[in-house]
């Protein structure tokens, strides 16, 4: 039986640990993406429209790394929770080498069809020119930031996860400074706008890579080892690791693809809508950064947990996981609603299009509530309990048979962007009930490491 005290406890001190340095990463990281949006923004609608659609591609990049590095992390996790480093190496390798691979195919594929990929968001000439020269600038960083997430994902799922966010801190200094100096011309620096934003997004991406190298070479946390030892993996773990990893890779894949698909209907109701979405977006990013502190947190502890053999402290622990959402998804709900004015002042916007920024955040900070607490579920506990394939239909499924369909639906009615949002992001709403429901039957908690 579990001693309610004591393991709530236990419980609060490990979540604390693992997932404060974790949130304030996240927030480190999606404060690189803020401050690209919000400086850029500055220069006028076409600029943070046209940045933002170029953003879509390291959106799906980022999202297909986070699949491969957190579908391989719930072994890594639970090898850690048994203490078998030797596996826990060869895992790393494989995550090493799986998303430098992601990271160079996109590049080159986002290099040659810059243009393509731009277009299929707006027809301004204006908007496709800033966005072409952006990303054929800023694709060179994806290599740097796949390593790094490779080194970051293993480190948070062995618990270890002040060392990702030092790493992350120092990019985001470097970011801000060299989008200070290059964006606008400052200290003597040319000014480049929108290619500015780009060198300085490489530079920081670089700074990040080598800081995270750096850690790990210097505290080990028992990764380092002899070359062949990140090779050699048995043919029964690779299968495994692909049972687990595909539905999660997958899962990130086509979320990332209904999300762009929704950005594409969003933007058929002109530049400035599509600006006023850039910022919701960066809202919605914003409030997610503690969530992913306590999706990420849960994983690890529940992950481990699950690896010691203790499936009843997994469940007095998972109970506490989605108490906490509920009550954080909460409070960011409120925060969203109060601060949209101040959010939407700080862009450059017409006096026209002010209000039309404020209610689109509004109508994102609504769903935030629903959006969050399905984040701690389907990744904080399904995943790390190796339910990834329910996971996979819980959160895909609703997104394209209900979200997509209505956001195409609004944006042919000419609806205001603010409803269109509401209607197509409700499916939000039908996940958390099904994925409330998944988790009472229990069958969720599955020990993947062999």
């Amino acid at each position: 039986m579990v001693s309610s005290k004591s393991d709530l406890k236990v419980f609060y001190k490990s979540f604390i640990a693992i997932g404060l340095p974790l949130t304030i990463q996240q927030l480190v990281s999606s404060s690189l993406n803020f401050i690209d949006n919000l400086m850029i923004g500055r220069l006028g609608t076409q600029y943070l429209a046209a940045v933002g659609f170029a953003g879509s591609v390291y959106r799906i990049l980022d999202l297909v790394i986070f699949g491969i590095c957190s579908g391989m992390g719930v072994f890594i996790a639970q090898y850690f929770g048994k203490r078998n480093f030797e596996s826990i190496r060869k895992i790393f390798g494989l995550m090493i080498r799986s998303a430098l691979v992601v990271g160079i195919c996109f590049a080159i594929f986002a290099y040659f069809n810059s243009e393509y990929i731009i277009k299929i968001f707006s027809k301004d000439p204006r908007v496709i020119n800033i966005g072409v020269s952006y990303l054929k600038i800023v694709i060179f960083c994806y290599i740097f930031y796949a390593i790094s997430c490779a080194f970051a994902y293993s480190l948070r799922s062995m618990g270890y996860t002040k060392y990702p966010m030092i790493a992350a801190s120092l990019g985001v200094i470097a970011n801000t400074f060299f989008n200070y100096c290059l964006i606008y011309g400052n200290l003597g620096f040319p000014q480049m706008q929108e290619k500015g934003a780009a060198i300085a997004t490489i530079i920081a991406r670089i700074v990040e890579m080598i800081a995270i190298v750096f850690i790990v070479y210097k505290k080990d946390f028992k990764l380092k080892g002899k070359l062949e030892s990140y090779f050699n993996i048995p043919k029964d773990m690779i299968k495994e690791i692909l049972r687990i990893s595909l539905p999660v890779i997958s899962t990130e894949s086509l979320w990332i693809l209904g999300t762009i698909s929704l950005s594409v209907a969003y933007a058929k109701l002109g530049t400035d809508q599509a600006a006023c979405v850039q910022i919701a977006d960066v809202v919605s990013a914003i409030s997610a950064i503690l969530f992913m502190g306590i999706a990420n947190s849960a994983g690890v502890i529940i992950g481990q947990t699950i690896g010691g053999g203790d499936r009843e402290k997994v469940m007095f622990y998972s109970k506490q996981v989605i108490k906490v959402a509920f009550i954080m998804a909460g409070v960011c709900l409120v925060i969203v609603e109060l601060l949209s004015g101040i959010i939407v002042s700080l862009y450059n916007l017409p006096i026209n299009i002010y209000q039309i920024g404020v209610d689109t955040v509004r109508s994102y900070g609504i769903l935030v509530f629903f959006k969050m607490i399905n984040w701690a579920i389907l990744i904080g506990i399904f995943r790390a309990g190796g339910d990834t394939k329910v996971a996979f239909y819980l959160d895909i499924l609703p997104l394209w048979l209900y979200g997509v369909p209505m956001a195409f639906l609004g944006a042919y009615l000419r609806l205001p962007i603010y409803y269109v949002i509401f209607m197509a992001e409700f499916c939000e709403v039908i996940k958390l009930v099904l994925a409330l429901l998944r988790y009472k039957s229990m069958r969720w908690i599955k020990d993947v490491a062999i």
